[in-house]
């Protein structure tokens, strides 16, 4: 199937009122054939500012397309706030893959009303992909909570250290690098770091912990 350009189509639904048709950036979206259409697609839907966009774009998560997904995530980002409440409600339960880019999307944004399904993420998901997102998106999401979140926050990130997958420990370093409650990191972070670079047997891990003890010991 065919269509014009999504551009040209807006133009004329809109009759040059530059307000878009949602429907009809909808409909280009479901009809795209190709990863070019897609993006061009997910592109016009994030510009057209109307929230009603967003359970599509979300949508978008899981067309196993990453470059697709890339720019959806984008856009669903660009719509702060705006967006948590439809991103934890339609939270992708079986596409471990999409589950894991609105993960990345809460973090991005940083509300604390995503906290609670962050930290379940990393208690309870099977994937890998979606528990480094999560625990790297808790620092700046607690950091944004009170302080009951942020306490707990700094015991996940702190367990996570501990995880015999390295990929997770490493996402939780990034996670205590942006979790600044106060506008800076809370005491005792530097100790847990400086262990880290010590003492884990990954070297990928000990490099990133000495990055973070750079600024500090220069």
């Amino acid at each position: 199937m065919s269509f014009p350009p999504v551009s040209q189509s807006v133009s004329q639904s809109d009759g040059g009122t530059g307000s878009p048709d949602l429907e009809l950036l909808v409909q280009h979206l479901e009809q795209a054939t190709d990863p070019g259409q897609m993006v061009r697609a997910v592109e016009a839907l994030g510009s057209c500012g109307q929230v009603g966009a967003l359970p599509h774009l979300i949508k978008a998560f899981g067309f196993n397309r990453p470059g697709v997904a890339d720019r959806a995530l984008a856009a669903v980002v660009a719509f702060g706030q705006q967006a948590v409440e439809p991103l934890l409600s339609a939270i992708d339960g079986y596409d471990y893959g999409a589950r894991a880019y609105s993960v990345r999307a809460l973090a991005r944004i940083g509300d604390p009303r995503a906290f609670e399904f962050l930290v379940e993420a990393i208690q309870t998901d099977f994937a890998p992909s979606v528990k480094r997102a999560a625990v790297r998106g808790l620092g700046p999401v607690a950091s944004a909570g009170d302080a009951h979140q942020q306490a707990r926050a700094l015991d996940v990130l702190t367990q996570s250290l501990q995880d015999p997958d390295w990929g997770l420990r490493y996402a939780a370093l990034c996670g205590l690098a942006e979790f600044q409650p106060q506008g800076s990191p809370p005491a005792g972070i530097r100790e847990l770091v400086a262990r880290v670079w010590e003492e884990d047997p990954d070297s990928l891990v000990r490099v990133k912990a000495l990055g973070l003890l750079q600024p500090e010991v220069s």
